[in-house]
C-alpha cells in the first residue's frame, strides 16, 4: 500500500517564463515527487504554449513535459488541480498575486521578498529552521483558511550564510559577532542584467539594501 508521501504532487509555477520560474521548472522536472501541472505568467504570455512564450535561458534543455503546457494568467481560478504553487514572480507584482493564491487555499512557496518579514509567515532555509513551519497553523487560523498558506525562502546571500552559522551555533553556542563579505554574480540583477559597458573590468561595491536585509533575515 502506498503512503501519502508516495503521491505525486501537481505543481503550478507563477512567473514561469522568467529566470526564477525557469529554474523552478528544471528542478521540478528532475524531482519524482512533483508533476508540472500549470504554468502562469503575464497576460502577454497567456494562451501560448510554454515553448513559444519563453526565451529559455537555462543551460539545461527545456523539459519536455513543460514545452506544450499552455501558459495561463496568474489567476487562482485557473490553477484548479494544483497541490502546490511555486512563485518566481518579481516582487513588483508578487504581493497581490501570491495573496490571492494562498487566500484561495493554495499552498504557496515564494521566492519573492514581499512576505519574508511578515510575522506569521515562515522564512525558511530547509536545513536550518524547518521548525518555523509551525507558524502555518496560526497563519491559517488568522486568515480563516483550511489548507492554504505561504512560506518564503530567504535572500540568496542569507541562505548561504546561515547554514554554517547554524552548525557553529549548535556546536559552540550563541555567536557574538559575524563579519560577512558577499561576492555576487551580476546575474542576480535579473534579465537583461547590468549593461556590459557599466560592468566590464568593474565591480559594484555596494548593493543598496543588501546589508540590512541580511541582518533582518
Amino acid at each position: 500500500m502506498s503512503s501519502p508521501s508516495d503521491r505525486v504532487l501537481n505543481a503550478g509555477v507563477l512567473g514561469a517564463t522568467g529566470t526564477v520560474g525557469q529554474r523552478f521548472i528544471v528542478l521540478l522536472s528532475q524531482n519524482p515527487m512533483f508533476r508540472i501541472h500549470s504554468l502562469g505568467a503575464s497576460e502577454r504570455s497567456s494562451g501560448k504554449p510554454y515553448s513559444s512564450a519563453t526565451k529559455w535561458k537555462m543551460s539545461e534543455l527545456m523539459p519536455t513535459e513543460a514545452r506544450s503546457v499552455v501558459v495561463k494568467a496568474c489567476d487562482p481560478a485557473l490553477f484548479a488541480g494544483c497541490d502546490v504553487i511555486f512563485s518566481g514572480l518579481d516582487a513588483s507584482v508578487a504581493g497581490d498575486i501570491e495573496k490571492a493564491f494562498f487566500e484561495a487555499n493554495f499552498a504557496v512557496f515564494s521566492n519573492a521578498k514581499n512576505y519574508r518579514m511578515t510575522p506569521n509567515v515562515p522564512l525558511c532555509v530547509p536545513v536550518v529552521n524547518t521548525d518555523h513551519y509551525a507558524l502555518i497553523a496560526g497563519q491559517r487560523a488568522e486568515m480563516g483558511l483550511t489548507k492554504g498558506f505561504i512560506v518564503t525562502n530567504s535572500n540568496c546571500s542569507t541562505s548561504g550564510l546561515v547554514v554554517p552559522l547554524k552548525a557553529l551555533q549548535d556546536k559552540f553556542g550563541p555567536l557574538k559577532r559575524v563579519v560577512v563579505t558577499t561576492l555576487q554574480a551580476i546575474s542576480g540583477a535579473g534579465y537583461p542584467g547590468v549593461a556590459s559597458l557599466d560592468i566590464l573590468d568593474n565591480i559594484v561595491p555596494l548593493i543598496s539594501g543588501e546589508e540590512p536585509k541580511i541582518e533582518e533575515e
